[in-house]
């Protein structure tokens, strides 16, 4: 046991310095941040209750249980932690994690989304680039929580979902 415990302070101390450094902790996010407020983005139409009602209902049975197991630990709420969130120092590190998580794409409430994007559109357009680039969880989870990337089967149904979901969003624009 002791083992695991140092193990487990000398992954998350290098995960820690690799992904903030030693100077300001999260100021590459404050960054993107800043030039995103400084270039809005706003769409010619807005989505009617039922075009989101209806991708909604999709994302409930079709994506959202891939995003349970895989994505809701940190872009979602309510959800168990692992043993060693009751350690301080992991703890503090994972609570950073999941804000900074939400803050980009915040999946608690189900679909539309909050976070960064400006419209859900421009949600599904995150969704399927971070997909296709492959760029999430980040290695530094990946680390830890080996079966975290989504498998080639998920890939294709969120996809699926997305492609499927930006059409019923377009389907009243023109």
């Amino acid at each position: 046991m002791p083992r695991t415990i140092v193990k487990l302070f000398l992954g998350l101390s290098i995960y820690y310095f690799t992904q903030y450094g030693w100077s300001d902790i999260g100021g590459h996010h404050d960054k993107q941040k800043k030039e995103k407020e400084g270039h809005s983005k706003t769409e010619p139409f807005k989505h009617t209750k039922e075009q989101l009602s209806a991708i909604n209902s999709t994302y409930l049975t079709t994506v959202k249980p891939i995003f349970k197991q895989k994505c809701l630990d940190c872009h979602g709420s309510g959800n168990k932690m692992p043993w060693y969130f009751s350690i301080p120092g992991p703890r503090q590190l994972m609570n950073r994690d999941i804000q900074e998580a939400k803050e980009h794409l915040d999946m608690s409430n189900d679909f539309p989304f909050m976070g960064h994007g400006s419209s859900p559109k421009e949600d599904l357009e995150e969704i399927k680039k971070v997909i296709e680039e492959d760029s999430m969880p980040p290695w530094q989870y990946k680390m830890i929580h080996w079966n975290s990337s989504l498998t080639e089967g998920e890939k294709k149904s969120v996809l699926g979902w997305v492609v499927k979901s930006t059409k019923i969003l377009l389907k009243d624009a023109q």
